[in-house]
């Protein structure tokens, strides 16, 4: 069945590319063709000769099977970002997808046969985020587990789905009303593979960005919120100085967090890509949180996202504008962050088509990055100043253009191996795939941007005007 789905036009800023929410979502392109090679896939399709199921252009990438928008959810046109996590309670591995008309989840164990347990409706939008957050409970001797939503579309607030009768069920727990809407989420201080807390003396911590930023624009920054009531959480402070678009958020511990912020060790470390630049924050005081620095580098489009290497120096940051503004093909920058202070540009990957790059992250020397027309693509980021392109798996094979159509999220984390991703349109829903064992990949570049000195840019503690 060829499904109608839709175009989620830019989320950010000044970029005169977001339409209203009440406008008709109609910018969709259908690929008749995947959608009938996916519906006759009956298991794992390899990649062979450069193409999976004969149709999908990858390298060292297997296509697992496909979960279709109309079994996601009745009434889904379009699919949005997702998460994913395995479950202390019965080892058992979901996918959670967010979808225009809610969220729904998926019980992927079975990579080759995935089962959808249920979906929760939520406010009719094209944009919707998800994360997840586990925890032991003494009391009741046992596992417990909540998935936080947010959304563009007005009165969304933060839904709080409740996971712990999984495979069985999912369901509302509560809306919390802190805030009208919403455009991402981060859930700081947890494993990104299961949503515990992995930092012993360091709480969880719930940011939300882009809060209301439809009703003021310069408050729609970051709200940290605490989660010691999984389903009433606390507002523990704010970052209102900025636009936050998305975040990268960790600890920092021993003499780098004692040099840049401001005598806390640990330091809980917020990256804000705000649209018209990155901002780091020290964010360790909820309530007081200091910039350490600001950052427009070379080329901006739309500063959108990013995830940090392995040793904790370098983001791999995505720009949503640069290929439309500029030319050129996919990029992905280095910035150097050993110098919280300084930020530095010093390498970039290159891809080999004008796919815009969107959401990435890092699972030990690999790099996963939702590529959108070109669908996931997977860096070798072992010197993270020569990052190589090892392998992709183009689901959305009809175009490889700067448009904001394909795959909008990919979720690496899982222990199996497992890879999840999200396609807006084309043929939407839920893919899994795997990374082959033999992907070898294309041979190491040398940076497009060569190590160089710093510039010399000063610490800036007000806010940068939004363009």
């Amino acid at each position: 069945m060829i499904v109608l789905l839709l175009l989620p036009l830019l989320m950010g800023i000044g970029a005169g590319r977001r339409p209203a929410h009440e406008e008709p979502l109609t910018d969709a392109i259908m690929d008749p063709t995947a959608e009938k090679a996916l519906a006759s896939s009956t298991s794992a399709a390899p990649c062979e000769g450069g193409l999976a199921a004969g149709v999908f252009p990858c390298r060292g990438m297997t296509l697992l099977s496909f979960v279709p928008l109309s079994t996601l959810a009745t009434g889904a046109t379009s699919g949005s970002n997702l998460w994913g996590f395995r479950s202390r309670s019965d080892s058992r591995e979901y996918a959670l997808i967010g979808l225009d008309t809610g969220t729904a989840v998926v019980d992927v164990t079975d990579a080759i046969h995935p089962r959808l347990v249920g979906s929760v409706p939520g406010q009719l939008s094209r944009w919707r985020e998800v994360k997840v957050f586990q925890r032991f409970e003494p009391a009741a001797a046992r596992w417990r587990a909540w998935a936080y939503v947010v959304t563009e579309a007005s009165g969304g607030g933060l839904q709080i789905l409740d996971l712990s009768d999984l495979p069985r069920s999912v369901s509302l727990a509560a809306t919390w009303r802190g805030f009208d809407t919403a455009h991402t989420l981060t859930l700081a201080n947890v494993e990104p593979s299961t949503g515990e807390a992995n930092q012993s003396d360091v709480a969880p911590v719930l940011y939300i960005q882009g809060f209301d930023k439809a009703a003021d624009i310069d408050h729609a920054g970051i709200l940290a919120l605490d989660l010691g009531d999984p389903v009433s959480p606390v507002l523990l402070g704010s970052y209102r100085d900025s636009y936050a678009h998305d975040t990268w958020a960790g600890v920092l511990r021993g003499t780098r967090a004692s040099a840049f912020c401001s005598g806390h060790d640990p330091c809980e470390l917020v990256v804000n890509w705000a649209g018209w630049g990155i901002v780091i924050v020290d964010f360790t005081d909820k309530a007081n949180p200091v910039v350490l620095s600001q950052y427009i580098y070379p080329g901006l489009g739309y500063a959108h996202s990013g995830s940090i290497s392995a040793d904790g120096n370098h983001l791999f940051s995505t720009d949503e504008l640069d290929e439309e503004r500029f030319g050129g093909n996919s990029r992905v920058r280095v910035i150097d962050i050993s110098d919280l202070v300084r930020p530095a540009v010093v390498a970039s990957w290159l891809g080999p088509t004008g796919a815009v790059d969107h959401n990435g992250y890092v699972v030990a020397n690999r790099y996963f990055l939702s590529n959108y027309e070109r669908g996931v693509t997977v860096l070798d980021v072992t010197d993270p100043l020569r990052p190589r392109d090892l392998a992709f798996l183009d689901v959305f094979p009809s175009a490889d253009a700067n448009e904001l159509h394909g795959t909008w999220g990919v979720y690496p984390f899982l222990p199996s191996g497992t890879v999840l991703a999200s396609n807006i349109d084309g043929a939407g829903g839920l893919y899994l795939m795997r990374l082959s064992p033999d992907a070898a990949g294309e041979p190491p570049r040398d940076p497009i941007v060569r190590p160089a000195r710093r510039s010399p840019t000063p610490r800036v503690d007000g806010p940068r005007p939004i363009p």
